[in-house]
């Protein structure tokens, strides 16, 4: 007698696997959300720290800053923000990125990398925020809300 899965059987184990596949995909898109929400944060801190130790050196003589007024862009500029400039450098937003801040813009002073006012920028994704908060003496610091 040869020994084999029945027809119920083999039905019960696919439905068995679509259910699990379908209670997965939930995750896997929360999981993608929260991935591209870290990463995002990560860039927008490691250009924020760009634009201060550029300011720290003098880089061309200047101060440098980080606007945040353009939809789904961010944007580094030297001395005062021009759009149109040449030496501006832009950084895409992921569109499942949301983020808003309490200025337009934060300008770091020429040599010693202080701010005017404490900055703060909050970054969604998913479900999930992150916050990124520069003090006055330019201290810049990221956690999840």
């Amino acid at each position: 007698m040869q020994k084999s899965f029945t027809l119920i059987e083999l039905l019960l184990a696919i439905a068995i696997l679509g259910i699990l596949a379908g209670l997965s995909v939930p995750f896997l898109i929360n999981f993608k959300a929260i991935q591209d929400l870290d990463i995002t944060t990560q860039e927008v801190v490691s250009v924020l720290r760009k634009a201060q130790e550029r300011s720290i050196s003098a880089e061309k003589n200047s101060s440098w800053g980080v606007n945040f007024s353009q939809p789904k862009k961010y944007i580094l500029f030297r001395e005062n923000f021009n759009l149109s400039s040449v030496e501006n450098e832009i950084y895409e937003i992921p569109a499942n990125i949301g983020l808003t801040s309490n200025l337009f813009e934060v300008k770091f002073e020429k040599l010693s990398g202080r701010i005017s006012n404490e900055f703060e920028i909050i970054l969604t994704g998913g479900n999930k925020k992150n916050k990124i908060l520069i003090n006055q003496e330019g201290a810049i610091n990221y956690f999840r809300l």
